[in-house]
């Protein structure tokens, strides 16, 4: 399958909505008008200067037209036809860019509801472990199974024998309206149990919700770019925005507590942030990057909440808690923008030629705060390099993810474990990259860290999480990391896949899931 969606159909439907002629739209291109047929029928690829110059004379945004809806309509089609609920009835992948086209609408819904049905299946399970292991529900189950017992052999014992005197009738009846009543109050309890659990949840999950305003925003805001450079000089004119600027700021201009507190005082993270009292506690065991992270989140969360809100207005997030989640991660976005400016930190990267570890040194930030910056410098004109990144924890569960470089990331599961996502865990703290292909033959430059964070006496638990960022090696004399790597050798690229259902490779001992019946193989390589 084409790793990008054909976007012809969005060109030549938004010309023919302003009624400009195929002559007229090529003219202002700069190109042949038979070249923009080819565009528009979809045989070329667009991208870059041509792709700005066509959206300026059609009077919309590049991002309308750069097809990233369709191509994540296309991976999670991918995703959910490898699904083994669709084994008798295949879906032949070829038919998503059509299907899309003709009716992106229905194929909206039709993700909609595949939504709905993961998520029934993950509360059955939840609720099926809830069974096993809670006592409340294991002695409740055992009540109810028991009453229901007691009520059948009263109605046999009614069925059989029909000479029953009065007596017996009496007493019978009674046990059966006791039970009954019993099995009433014990289904009731369960009910009410299972509502104080919130075991209900909406087909979207709030982390989706915050997925597609990333990715329909291209995981760049300009709004908040903006802001960040309108708030930086009244926080520090010298531009240096160290931990100790951004502490004099809360405290003078908003009168903002700040608490350093003892590491065993945070169940979880390292800080709180307490509204009530305007009081941002931090832990003494958080680094020094982290701690600095959360001062900036801090101000923007106290600065930036209006254009925060517009953009969630206009996101349309349907739950309160997607909306707490997606404004959580605004805010993150806005203290990034306020700590790595656009314009500085992108050239920056370029002469390092994306050295992570010396734009960490230069902006005395996180591998992960660094990484983050990297994927959302997507500002039309002045284009960082189109960066995936992937965050999972040592279970493989992703709990970060956007792609820009064409990568497909998995919704529904996990990613392959040829993954140096995966690698990582084995050499904590250490960088490593990786050289890829895909079965359909395209490559990508992976770039892997497992790191630790957490901190207390000994014996206290540290989470681990590693980061993966990468790009398509057409970007790889930019990157640092793909120069001690065999780029020019194909047969050294690491063969992989995205999951394992939808991967065609049929040598992979690594295999945890058979592949989707219909999915070509691919020979061994």
């Amino acid at each position: 399958m084409a790793r990008q969606a054909p976007i012809g159909h969005r060109i030549r439907g938004r010309r023919k909505d302003i009624g400009m002629t195929q002559n007229a739209l090529a003219k202002a291109a700069g190109i042949s008008a038979s070249y923009l047929n080819l565009i528009e029928h979809n045989r070329r690829s667009i991208g870059g200067g041509l792709l700005m110059r066509i959206a300026e004379a059609l009077e919309i945004h590049p991002h309308s037209l750069s097809g990233s809806e369709e191509s994540r309509l296309l991976s999670d089609l991918a995703e959910v036809a490898s699904d083994p609920v669709f084994r008798t009835t295949p879906v032949e992948s070829r038919e998503f860019p059509a299907m899309i086209a003709a009716s992106p609408g229905m194929i909206t819904a039709f993700l909609s509801l595949y939504r709905a049905y993961r998520s029934g299946l993950d509360d059955i399970d939840a609720l099926s472990e809830r069974l096993s292991h809670d006592p409340f529900l294991t002695e409740a189950s055992h009540s109810i199974l028991t009453r229901i017992t007691s009520i059948r052999t009263v109605a046999e014992i009614f069925d059989d024998y029909d000479d029953l005197s009065r007596d017996q009738r009496a007493r019978f009846n009674a046990t059966l309206v006791r039970e009954s009543q019993r099995l009433a109050e014990s289904a009731t309890e369960i009910f009410n149990f299972l509502e104080r659990g919130e075991a209900g949840r909406p087909a979207a999950s709030p982390a989706e919700e915050v997925d597609d305003l990333l990715y329909d925003n291209a995981n760049h805001f300009p709004a908040l770019e903006d802001h960040a450079n309108e708030m930086r000089p009244a926080i520090d004119p010298d531009g240096g925005l160290y931990l100790t600027d951004l502490i004099n700021y809360l405290e003078d201009t908003h009168n903002t507590r700040i608490e350093r507190r003892p590491s065993e005082d945070f169940l979880t993270s390292g800080y709180q942030w307490d509204a009530k009292s305007n009081t941002l506690r931090i832990s003494r065991a958080l680094p020094i990057t982290s701690a600095r992270f959360q001062a900036a989140r801090t101000i923007c969360r106290l600065e930036a909440a209006d254009p925060i809100n517009e953009i969630l207005d206009r996101a349309q997030i349907s739950s309160k808690a997607g909306r707490v989640r997606a404004s959580e991660a605004l805010i993150s976005y806005t203290a990034a923008a306020l700590l790595f400016p656009y314009d500085l930190f992108l050239d920056d990267a370029r002469r390092m030629r994306h050295d992570i570890e010396l734009l960490q040194q230069r902006y005395a930030a996180s591998w992960e705060q660094i990484c983050h910056r990297l994927t959302t410098l997507r500002r039309p004109g002045a284009e960082g390099i189109p960066f995936h990144l992937v965050r999972t924890d040592i279970a493989g569960n992703i709990s970060k993810r956007f792609s820009a470089s064409g990568l497909q990331l998995p919704r529904y599961g996990g990613a392959c474990p040829r993954w140096v996502v995966h690698e990582a865990y084995t050499a904590p703290e250490r960088v490593i990259p990786q050289f890829v292909r895909l079965p359909d033959g395209s490559e990508f430059l992976f770039v892997a860290r497992a790191l630790r964070s957490g901190a207390g006496g000994y014996g206290v638990p540290r989470s681990v999480h590693s980061v993966m960022i990468g790009c398509d090696t057409a970007f790889s004399n930019d990157v640092v990391y793909g120069d001690r790597l065999s780029l020019d050798r194909p047969e050294s690229a690491v063969p992989v896949g995205i999951s394992c259902r939808q991967c065609p490779r049929d040598d992979c001992a690594q295999r945890a899931y058979e592949m989707a019946d219909g999915t070509p193989k691919t020979a061994k390589k």
